[in-house]
């Protein structure tokens, strides 16, 4: 039977609009998109300015975010803190911090600002006490200084994240009132989001959360005692502190953030840094690549947990450097292979 042409089209018109007119009776709204971990890396500050190269490479990984930190010095004697001052690395001070986040953005990365303190003598901020209450109200002063002059860069140049502390834990513990003060400053200061990288056994016990975005969490939880684990029994150990991140991520109806993650390639590499001596240790890069890989499997599913920041990226040297070859940076290690597969299959469920 012959058809006109002009019938057939029409009729192929009216059809196509009424499957249109159907479908939207069933899909008036757009399906949410999934939403996108945090994956970045944690900047190691360079002593003078570097190429571009090294934030491109990565981005190469599939990371999109790096966490740029401006270091300031504690004395553990007089409580002062001082910062950008002619004796620091380029990378650490605010000339560095600017030009590494333009340089970022320029990229296309997204930033966390992420201040980090060290303590004469000690090195750790973990560990930082004082006697007297006039030393503690001397170090709150200045370091509310400190806090302040970063997050005014950090809203000046539209960084998405601050972070007001890392790991320093008697002040967290037991000078409450302090903390939500400086958050409650910062505010004015900063109008991204906020966050505080809290210790992997100091995170449970905080008590100004609710005033933050992220519950931060530098997380080196110890895992194994063994000198080269397998992952099934890492994955395994994982679930005792995903039960209580689990259990405070309700409580406070926040995400949690992995402020610092990593593996040194070493023996023994999740049983603690801090029980280790890593000159006695041989390097092994499958215990790095194994760790990564047991991390990421345990918490994919975990709607509570927005990814991280991993410890650490080089960007004057790479992870076979002599002085980095056990170290935390996954850079030209096995581990990275890991790591890039993970960053490009990223989503929330």
């Amino acid at each position: 039977m012959k058809v006109n042409k002009w019938k057939f089209i029409l009729g192929l018109i009216i059809l196509s609009a009424i499957a249109a007119f159907s479908n939207s009776l069933f899909f008036t709204e757009e399906e949410p998109k999934k939403q996108q971990r945090i994956n970045g890396f944690n900047l190691v500050a360079p002593p003078q300015s570097f190429p571009i190269d090294s934030l491109q490479n990565i981005k190469k990984t599939g990371a999109a975010w790096v966490a740029v930190v401006p270091y300031a010095f504690c004395n553990s004697q007089t409580a002062e803190i001082t910062f950008d001052h002619p004796r620091q690395w380029w990378g650490e001070k605010p000339e560095g911090i600017k030009k590494t986040i333009n340089m970022a953005k320029s990229l296309g990365l997204k930033v966390m600002l992420k201040p980090h303190l060290w303590v004469g003598g000690q090195g750790w901020a973990g560990d930082l006490e004082f006697e007297s209450d006039s030393l503690w109200q001397v170090f709150e002063h200045q370091y509310a200084t400190y806090i302040s002059t970063y997050a005014k860069i950090a809203d000046s140049l539209n960084v998405e994240l601050y972070c007001i502390g890392t790991e320093i834990r008697k002040s967290t513990g037991n000078r409450n009132e302090f903390w939500l003060n400086l958050i409650n400053n910062t505010k004015k200061d900063f109008k991204g989001k906020l966050t505080y990288a809290a210790n992997w056994d100091e995170f449970s016990t905080i008590k100004f959360w609710h005033e933050l975005d992220y519950i931060g969490i530098d997380a080196y939880f110890p895992l194994s005692e063994e000198k080269s684990p397998n992952k099934a029994s890492l994955i395994k150990a994982w679930n005792e502190p995903k039960k209580e991140m689990k259990e405070l991520s309700e409580q406070y109806e926040k995400e949690i953030l992995f402020t610092e993650y990593g593996y040194e390639s070493i023996e023994y590499n999740t049983m603690g840094h801090w029980k280790l001596s890593k000159d006695s240790l041989s390097i092994n890069f499958e215990n790095q690549k194994i760790a990564f890989e047991a991390l990421y499997e345990s918490l994919k599913a975990e709607e509570w947990w927005q990814g991280g920041f991993i410890w650490k990226w080089h960007l004057n040297r790479n992870g076979l450097n002599r002085r980095n070859i056990k170290a935390y940076t996954p850079q030209n290690k096995p581990a990275l292979k890991a790591i890039e597969a993970e960053f490009k299959y990223n989503f929330l469920n």
